[in-house]
């Protein structure tokens, strides 16, 4: 297959920043089955789309939108995808509290990386068991951790380059150093995570209501 060259704002924002999480999408899709993502806030984040065949991207910016419209992506992604199967790759220019076109109880794994509250507003698209994959950059994964649809279920960091998952001693997150009710109104107030005791990369919630 020819060298298919790297999306110019993929790689400003993420291959030259070292922000390509691949690893983190590699251990996530191996060890949940994922077979589809919806990614609302992603900017031009199409890492998940190198392991997973089914991903429903979804953005109000511009530039989003005019980099998802250009061939050159999918043809990226086909050269440097991990599976058999041919891409599937949709975007939605919208935001992701408006209804998104797309059946509920559909996806595998919802993606929340540095775009604010997603959890509330889209776990209708997960599939019951799905995963929801969050960093707590604007609070969501505490949000996350006070709804009764989510479980805790995995934690991740970065070790080395490196992603490592991890199952063990889930109860010692979120545990608030301070003193105070963590409520979803508390934390939409704030528009940033507030400290906990312990502290990972990213949590892993699976949805079970």
């Amino acid at each position: 297959m020819e060298k298919i060259d790297i999306p110019t704002l993929y790689k400003k924002y993420h291959v030259d920043r070292d922000y390509e999480s691949l690893s983190l999408f590699e251990q996530v899709s191996e060890k949940y089955n994922i077979k589809s993502f919806l990614y609302p806030g992603c900017y031009v984040h199409i890492t998940p789309s190198l392991c997973i065949p089914r991903g429903v991207y979804v953005d109000t910016e511009l530039p989003a939108k005019k980099f998802f419209d250009d061939p050159s992506v999918v043809e990226y992604i086909e050269s440097k995808k991990s599976y058999p199967e041919t891409p599937q790759v949709s975007f939605y220019h919208q935001s992701y509290n408006d209804p998104i076109d797309e059946p509920e109880e559909s996806f595998d794994l919802i993606i929340s990386q540095y775009a604010g509250f997603i959890s509330e507003p889209t776990k209708k698209y997960l599939k019951k068991g799905g995963i929801l994959l969050v960093n707590n950059s604007h609070g969501d994964a505490g949000l996350a951790s006070i709804d009764p649809d989510f479980k805790l279920v995995a934690v991740t960091n970065n070790r080395d380059g490196k992603t490592v998952l991890s199952e063990r001693d889930l109860d010692q997150y979120f545990v608030p150093k301070k003193a105070v009710e963590i409520t979803p109104e508390y934390l939409k107030e704030l528009e940033r995570g507030v400290g906990y005791t312990k502290a990972a990369t990213n949590y892993i919630f699976e949805i079970i209501n």
